[in-house]
């Protein structure tokens, strides 16, 4: 199903009964070729039945325009509609009447994933919008810089069953909303990435009120220290994916902790640590035997011999060069009697 907000036209639904998947195209008005009445925001359903004979052999038709307020909320509008639908489009749709309004607000009420990613709105805005969310177990506020700690940290306390939170460059924070929400929430997935405000008391918070971590984000952090490093991988022993990119604490000391205490790692990216070698990739990849994914982009240590020997055990590497390429070239060289290492 297809469904866009326009300030002015709508989009309807063509569904012919008997045809699995129902066919959608959108137009500048309203089905009869005539404008809205005022300017709003339309989705129109235009159910179409298939042509039959009646008994007196004349043809029959019926045909139905349903707006978007007619259509069951909880099973079809939440379910099958707003989940596609951007923040944009959503926050039109708010503006547009009363009753767009209450559909918008039981919305928010009870959706679970909110994805606020690189938008751009006022503090209060995000206020406004996020009042009523009370049942969110999966947030993404990535990218938005002009956040600030007063609305997030209301949003997390409305929301104790918040289990995925993504704060990746929010430059506008500070550590208070990370403390309230390790505090108050029961995390598996968090992503710090690029969080400058990163501090060494926000390891040990998560350390001290977290336990099932399976997916940790830390790039670019570099407030830490290798015994924090080593306490946090000893208490998250179930991680799977873990990404360290651009820490340049991180050596293969570090790795060694790691791979010892979390061997259910299925991703791992260290794209950018420079102090890495063969030595501490040998160690992850031995007792990681579930990992699927490595990525060390620029990591200089890293020999070609090695790398090559994780393509041919089934490990999917990233690297500043093509991992393939450089077996190619490798076994080319074999063909000339000199042999190496694949």
């Amino acid at each position: 199903m297809v469904c866009s907000v326009h300030p002015h036209h709508g989009v309807y639904l063509e569904r012919v009964p008997g045809v699995n998947a129902p066919a959608a195209r959108s137009v500048t008005r309203p089905p009869g070729g005539s404008e809205p009445d005022q300017p709003g925001c339309y989705c129109w359903l235009h159910a179409i039945q298939r042509t039959s004979h009646s008994p007196a052999g004349q043809k029959m038709s019926h045909r139905e325009s349903l707006q978007l307020l007619d259509l069951p909320w909880d099973d079809v509008v939440f379910q099958h509609i707003f989940p596609y639908l951007n923040v944009e489009d959503l926050c039109c749709l708010r503006e547009v009447s009363k009753g767009f309004q209450k559909l918008f607000i039981d919305y928010m009420s009870t959706c679970k994933k909110l994805d606020l990613s690189d938008c751009t709105m006022t503090n209060q805005y995000f206020q406004k919008i996020t009042e009523n969310c009370t049942n969110l177990q999966w947030l993404s506020v990535a990218k938005c810089s002009w956040l600030s700690d007063e609305p997030l940290i209301a949003l997390f306390n409305r929301n104790l069953h918040l289990h995925h939170v993504d704060l990746s460059a929010c430059s506008g924070l500070t550590s208070a909303a990370l403390q309230i929400l390790v505090i108050k929430c029961k995390l598996k997935a968090l992503l710090l990435a690029n969080c400058q405000w990163l501090s060494l008391d926000c390891w040990k918070a998560i350390i001290q009120h977290q336990s099932d971590l399976q997916h940790i984000s830390t790039a670019n952090s570099s407030d830490v220290d290798i015994q924090t490093l080593e306490q946090f991988f000893c208490k998250f022993s179930r991680l799977k994916v873990v990404e360290l990119d651009k820490m340049e604490l991180l050596t293969d000391v570090g790795l060694h902790h790691l791979a010892t205490n979390c061997t259910h790692i299925e991703t791992l990216s260290v794209a950018g640590c420079w102090k890495l070698t063969d030595s501490g990739l040998k160690k992850v990849v031995n007792h990681c035997l579930k990992l699927k994914l490595l990525n060390i982009q620029n990591c200089p240590r890293v020999t070609e011999k090695y790398l090559c020997s994780l393509c041919v055990r089934g490990i999917h590497v990233i690297s500043s060069c093509s991992v393939a390429y450089m077996v190619k070239r490798r076994k080319q060289v074999n063909y000339l009697g000199i042999n190496i290492q694949i």
